[in-house]
């Protein structure tokens, strides 16, 4: 039987084409997008940063799809994997922190589609069955 981690994982990958990819590796955490996001400037707090949102999703991607990602889990370089309460915790940023306004994505220096990328992510989260219930 499947985990809920493990659904969430694989859609996230699925939904990590080449254009998601460049997004991850472009990203420079110059903070404009923070400074953009109405649940950043209205809370303070770091962790409604629009790309920090993105976290368990850049996490799998770079631990089984960017470049050197097996020879960094051979090596015991890769960030951990994904975990089920990792993903639980992160459901509020991802569905409650962003209303997908889209600001973050135009402000962003390096042309990140942050709103783009969220969507993406709720799909994983759909997928393991981890979304609201009301959606």
């Amino acid at each position: 039987m499947t985990s809920k981690t493990e659904l969430a994982v694989d859609k996230f990958l699925e939904q990590t084409d080449s254009e998601v990819a460049s997004f991850f590796e472009a990203c420079v955490h110059c903070g404009m997008c923070a400074e953009a996001c109405q649940f950043h400037l209205s809370t303070g707090d770091p962790k409604y940063t629009p790309i920090y949102k993105l976290r368990p999703m850049e996490r799998a991607y770079k631990r089984e799809k960017a470049p050197f990602s097996r020879l960094k889990k051979m090596l015991g370089l890769a960030p951990k994997p994904v975990t089920e309460k990792e993903l639980i915790e992160w459901a509020p940023l991802v569905y409650d922190g962003c209303n997908m306004c889209k600001r973050c994505t135009l402000v962003c220096p390096m042309g990140i589609d942050i709103a783009g990328t969220i969507r993406k992510m709720r799909a994983g989260y759909a997928a393991a069955g981890l979304a609201p219930e009301e959606l």
